[in-house]
């Protein structure tokens, strides 16, 4: 017991200092701070805005994406034979090998800058002919289907649950007891194992979700036990 108050004492400890050196970073600005644990990266993160929060999903459950960095540096590209820094909250590897910089912000704040459309294009084209795919993305694309989103949020919740348990032995028995099945339902997990290890194996098609084996059709309904998987296409 004496080990399990250490070691949590230390994670108490970095906790503490992860948000108090995002706070630090926050400056004058009112925007929440979320401490968020990433499947994706198997780390904790603290992202510095509720749309950051939100963008946060569409990496995570994106199949097209390798790996994140949700804590990136801003980065320099060439523009008009001048080096400018470009803003980053998002630095991405795609699965083929391409880079990606994202700058999450509000529309408004966009418009407030005075930002011009033709710059942006500007700075995309300069940013592509380094490699590097660039891309602003604001409320209107991240909340756009708001009852997804809400449905991502629950299922990183449950993958963050069983983070301490590897779930690829899970994810191997759901294949191989619905092979000859073309769709399952959630509540079809929990006729096959039991209530109490639906938890671990939810999570398991979770995962699963995440990295394209399967689809769920999360799109439209509410995240229940009838919540149709579907066999995806692993790129």
């Amino acid at each position: 017991m004496a080990g399990s108050r250490s070691a949590g004492s230390r994670l108490g400890t970095q906790f503490r200092g992860k948000l108090a050196a995002a706070y630090g970073q926050r400056g004058a600005t009112l925007n929440s701070l979320w401490y968020v644990y990433s499947p994706r990266t198997l780390r904790d993160w603290v992202l510095r805005s509720d749309l950051e929060w939100d963008h946060f999903f569409h990496a995570e459950f994106d199949p097209d994406i390798a790996q994140c960095d949700y804590a990136p540096v801003n980065r320099t590209i060439l523009l008009a034979e001048s080096r400018i820094e470009l803003p980053v909250t998002a630095a991405i590897t795609y699965k083929s090998g391409e880079v990606g910089y994202r700058q999450v912000r509000y529309s408004h704040d966009v418009r407030k800058r005075g930002n011009d459309p033709k710059e942006t294009a500007r700075l995309i084209q300069a940013a592509a002919a380094e490699g590097i795919r660039y891309e602003v993305w604001t409320e209107i694309e991240i909340r756009r289907n708001v009852v997804q989103l809400a449905n991502w949020r629950r299922m990183v919740a449950w993958l963050s649950a069983a983070r301490e348990h590897g779930l690829d032995w899970y994810i191997d028995e759901i294949a191989s007891t619905f092979r000859s099945h073309q769709t399952f339902k959630l509540v079809d997990v929990e006729k096959a194992w039991g209530e109490a290890a639906f938890p671990l194996y939810a999570a398991a098609v979770f995962q699963a979700v995440r990295l394209g084996t399967y689809v769920a059709d999360t799109d439209k309904e509410i995240l229940s036990p009838e919540t149709v998987i579907s066999k995806g296409s692993v790129q």
